[in-house]
């Protein structure tokens, strides 16, 4: 049993850059419920705008998952759980390709 650093390398990425999208979407919806507030549009199309919050909101815990899983991938101990918490987030995240790849790196790594 062996670290991954390409894994958490790649995980930490992947995570970081999940953390801007989410940031950025999160910030858009609310930018739009405020406008579609402010134009005096119905609230059902509010409401649905507001989906974009809390998608954002949820690319960011999931991000902050994947970086998670990187840093277990540092440990030789930990490093196989560490790949598939990379892993899972990964694809629970929007399909975030560097933290799959990071995963998988660190469940090879793991299996040394």
């Amino acid at each position: 049993m062996t670290k991954s650093e390409a894994g958490f390398i790649l995980a930490l990425i992947g995570g970081i850059l999940g953390i801007i999208s989410g940031i950025i979407l999160a910030a858009g919806g609310g930018f739009m419920v405020t406008m579609y507030e402010a134009m005096g549009i119905s609230a059902i199309t509010g409401a649905v705008t507001a989906l974009w919050i809390v998608l954002g909101i949820l690319y960011i815990i999931f991000s902050v998952l994947m970086i998670f899983g990187g840093l277990w991938m540092r440990d030789k101990r930990t490093c196989k759980k560490g790949g598939l918490f990379a892993l899972i987030f990964g694809i629970l995240g929007g399909v975030n390709i560097l933290a799959i790849i990071g995963g998988i790196l660190g469940l090879v790594a793991a299996g040394k």
